[in-house]
């Protein structure tokens, strides 16, 4: 069959993604902050690239830090998810294993936000 043929109908993975809405903002930061910006930093190599060992779930923030429940992409499988606090103030990350991602998330939503 001749590559250039065009395609007859749009499949339905690709029509999926462009009806989705646009994700709505979970965390505001503001750059101009050293702390601020460290996070963004840290948070955006943690979570993409080839690098990346882990998968965000889900995001909020309090005035000093950000709460991040992720999939871990590394380690153990029974260590896979977590709630991550990366300080706004700080360099610091330090995180809390949970056995499920539901378990992660509804830790997630109990945090209080601003």
């Amino acid at each position: 069959m001749p590559c250039h043929v065009p395609a007859t109908s749009v499949s339905c993975r690709r029509r999926a993604l462009y009806q989705k809405r646009p994700p709505a903002i979970a965390a505001k930061l503001d750059l101009s902050k050293p702390g601020e910006s460290w996070a963004e930093d840290y948070l955006r190599r943690a979570s993409t690239g080839n690098d990346a060992f882990w998968r965000p779930l889900g995001i909020r923030r309090d005035a000093a830090a950000l709460f991040v429940a992720v999939r871990w992409l590394i380690g153990k499988k029974c260590e896979r998810f977590s709630v991550v606090t990366i300080s706004l103030t700080e360099h610091a990350v330090s995180w809390r294993k949970y056995p499920t991602a539901q378990a992660a998330k509804k830790a997630l939503a109990a945090l209080s936000t601003d």
